[in-house]
């Protein structure tokens, strides 16, 4: 998978695109949920993409406007992951 077929939408992948998509850009922040695996926040020139897997297992790359919301949203992501940990 090219990282322009992603462009401002949220896709699917396989792990074989994760690997392509991984290959394509450069990993600037990566948390493990505990839950659902790694959030990673990527990025690619000037354009910032978040990858995310579900508790389920289905993997999504979603790009994101800017550095500063790609940070809110996985901090909002931790904070949910955070909360299914409590009960």
């Amino acid at each position: 998978m090219k990282i322009d077929e992603i462009a401002g939408r949220i896709v699917a992948i396989t792990s074989e695109d994760l690997a392509g998509v991984l290959e394509q850009t450069k990993a600037v922040r990566e948390d493990d949920t505990g839950i659902a695996g790694k959030i990673r926040t990527l990025r690619f020139g000037d354009r910032v993409f978040i990858q995310e897997r579900t508790p389920e297992g289905d993997r999504f790359v979603r790009e994101l406007g800017s550095e500063q919301a790609a940070q809110r949203f996985v901090e909002a992501r931790l904070a949910a992951y955070e909360r299914m940990w409590d009960g």
